[in-house]
């Protein structure tokens, strides 16, 4: 036999599905409020704007006939909180004009200890979104190498703690400014 799908909610539009809420005190994500009409995994929902359908914020880097999302397995726990050790087949930006930071470095550049601009992506090599990056970060070095910016990497899946307390990690990857100095950091709105 084959499998038959019902959804109750089909028919209804939004105005009656979120009516139907309210009249049954039916508890909702308190992100609905603050715009995000459809809620999904973290990295692949953001808010829509006044009159952008409620599924714009949803998969927004893809291809409006590719959108497709899965759950990212680097942003998940296992039930007893612990996190499986993830490997790749290979690091990203070996062969470009991307510096590589190692942990003493990166510290040191988050507590303030800096020469020049940096511009710092905090990545895991085995993430679909950092590998599907390379490319167009490594040509920015290309293009800024010998400049007053620095194009840098920095592995944050092990390292994730201080990475995300010093340098608002959230998701991979995360892109940062490290202004010459000892400022405080700007983090790039979208991290995909």
């Amino acid at each position: 036999g084959s499998l038959i799908k019902y959804n109750p909610l089909s028919n209804l539009t939004s105005e009656e599905t979120w009516n139907f809420l309210r009249v049954q005190g039916v508890p909702v994500n308190e992100l609905h409020a603050q715009g995000y009409d459809s809620i999904g995994c973290e990295p692949c929902t953001r808010p829509v704007l006044p009159n952008q359908h409620e599924r714009e914020g949803r998969w927004w880097w893809e291809d409006a006939t590719a959108k497709e999302c899965g759950l990212h397995s680097g942003n998940i726990k296992n039930a007893d909180g612990t996190e499986e050790e993830r490997k790749a087949d290979r690091d990203l930006w070996v062969d470009s004009k991307v510096v590589a930071l190692t942990k003493e470095q990166a510290h040191a550049m988050a507590e303030g200890s800096r020469d020049k601009d940096t511009l710092l992506v905090l990545y895991a090599p085995w993430c679909p979104f950092c590998q599907g990056m390379e490319a167009s970060y490594g040509a920015l070095a290309e293009q800024l190498a010998g400049s007053a910016v620095t194009v840098a990497k920095y592995q944050a899946d092990i390292d994730k703690d201080f990475c995300t307390e010093k340098l608002g990690l959230k998701t991979f990857p995360t892109i940062v400014l490290l202004p010459k100095g000892s400022g405080p950091f700007i983090k790039y709105p979208s991290e995909r």
